[in-house]
């Protein structure tokens, strides 16, 4: 069942079949939910405020996805693949800021053969989709899902990138391992910076296990890491590196995940004080899935560690700058192509997550459907 989602929201992102005709279908992703909770701030001087949370979220799952495939005479496969996603729907959810707009979220084109599969466009990179283990896949507040765990509070710079302008490389399988590779060219013209970032990854995978380690390389971007809105930043580097396992026991699926996010180059101010120039973090997520007659019971675990801030050349801990999450719910098959959910989480950032001191606590009660078709 939730793989059919997997598959609906990534097909032929990594392999393209290599004999078919010319073929275009066009799929719909709605999914949003009834939701309930409350945020609480809490300043440094012990002063709160809370937010009663009602809304109906859409999470940025709305989208309308185009796939055409063909394969040409040399025996080469194409794939040309364009999303319309964020078709904002409600005041909640990841689309507020943009009600009722409309947004490209991937769009490449791929070419495959016995060499693998090049794509070249915009892509969700790989190191953020091998972390997308949540099985409503909506960004939701309160949640335990890996993806909302690697950024940097500090900086803002976020590992969850639909990169623009970029080629991928991903190679077919060898004995049960495959390699990914990806280059993505900045977009903000600057005489004195050059915009380029990398991934390069390695997954193997036998039977029920499958393990990657992937490393993500971005230099010269802005502190806050934009593509697109921000100047150009010389000498900065933000890197981040994960290893993943999944493992499939029949009655159990586990996926666990460990990474480290680090920054240099930066000047910025952060908790630790003006003069930052560079910023670290670990954190670490772990989700659990039971199967059941008709649907997934699911509950998850995620984390990020205290970050480390250098000034004036002296590295230390910022205490209160971490993040914990969790969250537990129920995912139903109705039919082949809509769900039902129910989904309780929190989250608490600290004191010091983000540069603005003030920790944040969430929870949130979610009744929602996705539909697939």
């Amino acid at each position: 069942m939730k793989k059919a989602i997997i598959a609906a929201a990534v097909a032929g992102a990594f392999a393209v079949p290599s004999a078919m005709a010319a073929d275009l279908s066009v799929n719909l992703e709605w999914g949003q939910a009834l939701q309930f909770g409350e945020t609480t701030t809490t300043a440094a001087d012990g002063t709160t405020t809370s937010t009663d949370i009602q809304s109906i979220a859409d999470a940025g799952r709305n989208r309308i996805k185009w796939n055409w495939t063909e394969t040409l005479d040399n025996g080469i496969g194409v794939h040309a693949y364009l999303v319309f996603g964020n078709l904002a729907t409600s005041n909640g959810g990841s689309g507020a800021s943009n009600a009722g707009g409309v947004d490209i979220r991937n769009a490449f084109i791929a070419f495959s053969g016995d060499f693998g599969t090049i794509h070249l466009g915009t892509n969700e990179n790989f190191f953020e989709l091998d972390m997308l283990t949540d099985v409503t896949y909506g960004d939701y507040g309160a949640t335990a899902d890996k993806i909302q765990h690697i950024n940097l509070g500090q900086t803002g710079f976020n590992f969850t990138r639909r990169d623009q302008e970029s080629i991928w490389f991903h190679s077919k399988s060898m004995n049960g391992f495959d390699v990914r590779a990806a280059y993505i060219m900045g977009v903000n013209a600057d005489a004195n910076a050059d915009e380029v970032g990398m991934q390069i990854g390695l997954r193997y995978n036998a039977g029920p296990l499958t393990i990657s380690v992937n490393q993500a390389t971005y230099e010269d971007f802005n502190a806050a890491g934009a593509q697109t809105g921000g100047a150009a930043t010389a000498g900065t580097e933000a890197k981040a590196t994960s290893l993943n396992v999944t493992y499939d026991m029949g009655v159990l699926h586990i996926q666990a995940a460990i990474w480290n996010m680090e920054q240099s180059g930066i000047n910025v101010t952060s908790t630790s004080g003006a003069g930052t120039t560079a910023v670290e973090a670990s954190g670490n997520g772990i989700q659990v899935e039971m199967p059941t007659a008709n649907g997934v019971i699911s509950a998850a675990v995620s984390s990020i560690g205290d970050q480390d801030a250098t000034v004036a050349g002296a590295s230390s801990a910022i205490i209160d700058s971490g993040r914990d999450s969790w969250d537990v719910g129920y995912l139903h098959n109705m039919s082949s192509e809509t769900y039902m959910f129910v989904r309780y989480g929190q989250r608490e950032d600290g004191l010091n997550f983000t540069s603005t001191a003030g920790s944040v606590e969430s929870d949130e009660l979610l009744f929602g459907w996705l539909l697939n078709y």
